[in-house]
């Protein structure tokens, strides 16, 4: 009966402290759609990934390009696009042996993967990314023009 008790008194303090939600909504989200070239040619395949940075609210978003280099981004708790702020952004686009792309749902880690990245680490690498976006209440697209080659 002692185990009942507490485990009662222990479920009351986890409710009293929020642990089943607080009732906000969390930060509106905006649409976010975009176009990705890389040398001036639609990137199909390509994994789009949008990191908050400095006061931007919410966890940021996700999405994949279609043949025609174009994404949606989807939020990471749910829902189309991401809030309002400034993002890191991070492409990447890897493929298996044979070349052809990671499918969508392939959740392999990539450190047990045999696909490879094949874009420039200053876009594909998470921590190190170059490309930043800002999202606001436009729905203009936003563009990142990538390079393969090494700009001189």
């Amino acid at each position: 009966m002692k185990k009942l008790a507490f485990l009662v008194m222990i479920c009351s303090f986890a409710v009293s402290l929020g642990c089943g939600g607080s009732g906000e909504e969390g930060p509106e989200i905006l649409p976010v759609t975009g176009v990705i070239t890389l040398d001036s040619e639609p990137l199909a395949d390509a994994d789009v990934t949008f990191f908050p940075v400095g006061e931007t609210l919410g966890i940021g978003g996700f999405g994949r390009t279609d043949s025609e280099g174009k994404f949606e981004l989807q939020y990471n708790r749910g829902g189309m696009g991401a809030p309002a702020g400034e993002y890191r952004v991070q492409v990447s686009q890897r493929v298996m042996p044979d070349g052809s792309p990671v499918p969508a749902d392939d959740d392999t880690p990539p450190i047990e993967s045999p696909a490879v990245e094949k874009l420039p680490r200053k876009y594909s690498d998470p921590d190190n990314s170059q490309l930043k976006a800002t999202v606001t209440e436009s729905e203009t697209p936003i563009k990142f023009e990538l390079e393969s080659k090494k700009s001189r």
